[in-house]
């Protein structure tokens, strides 16, 4: 009778540690989740302010600029100082309205689908001749209560001696990277370098990203031409 009774202390312990355990962690995610968003407008509004600032003085420089070209006593100097600020402040702007985009994009994704997506890939040409640093945005659009966490996975196709040849990311990175992870609410920065082989000649590289564990999103696969350089 009593290790009955004892037994059943011990199951209702557990049970209650359990479930104190299991209201603990959702409350703990909730939190997290409620400070990224949080800091994630925060930036927004930021960015959204300088933007504003931006194109107040892109205005400015530009009345001014009119000013000058139609005044009969057209100071040289002051004229090509202001087109070049102007030259700068456009490159500014653009860059600008691109983070508010892409903000915008995460934080109100309109009629998108949602899931995984890969915002932005882009290849550079690094220091030697056949170094690459890559840069890589992830993004999840619309489901911020969850975090995703998965991997993605590479696939470079190119010539090497006259022949089609295959490439995985463990082939050009030192040391060896099966794949890149990752793990996020919002969206996700991955860089690096990648260094090709010899003689190789890429032409498309695959990236296909995968949920891995409980997170039910849908993998994504996407090609990207490879740059053309050296010209």
């Amino acid at each position: 009778m009593w290790h009955k009774y004892m037994t059943r202390v011990v199951v209702f312990s557990l049970t209650g540690m359990a479930g104190y355990g299991g209201w603990w962690l959702y409350d703990s995610g909730k939190l997290r989740g409620a400070d990224e968003l949080r800091s994630l407008r925060t930036e927004y509004a930021e960015l959204r302010r300088h933007y504003r600032d931006l194109n107040r003085r892109y205005i400015s420089l530009r009345e001014r600029n009119t000013i000058l070209e139609s005044s009969s006593r057209i100071d040289q100097h002051a004229a090509m100082d202001i087109q070049e600020q102007l030259a700068n402040l456009q490159e500014e702007l653009q860059a600008a309205q691109e983070e508010v985009k892409f903000y915008r994009g995460i934080m109100v994704p309109g009629d998108v689908p949602s899931g995984l997506r890969i915002h932005q890939f882009e290849l550079t040409p690094g220091l030697q001749s056949d170094d690459y640093h890559y840069d890589l945005v992830l993004t999840q659009m619309k489901h911020h209560d969850r975090t995703v966490t998965g991997l993605v996975e590479w696939k470079i196709i190119g010539n090497n001696g006259g022949e089609t040849r295959e490439l995985e990311l463990s082939d050009v990175t030192r040391p060896e990277v099966d794949h890149l992870d990752f793990r996020f609410r919002y969206f996700q920065h991955l860089t690096g370098i990648i260094s090709l082989p010899e003689g190789f000649q890429a032409r498309v590289v695959v990236l296909s990203v995968k949920a891995t564990g409980k997170s039910a999103v849908e993998p994504v696969e996407q090609s990207f031409d490879w740059p053309v350089t050296g010209l």
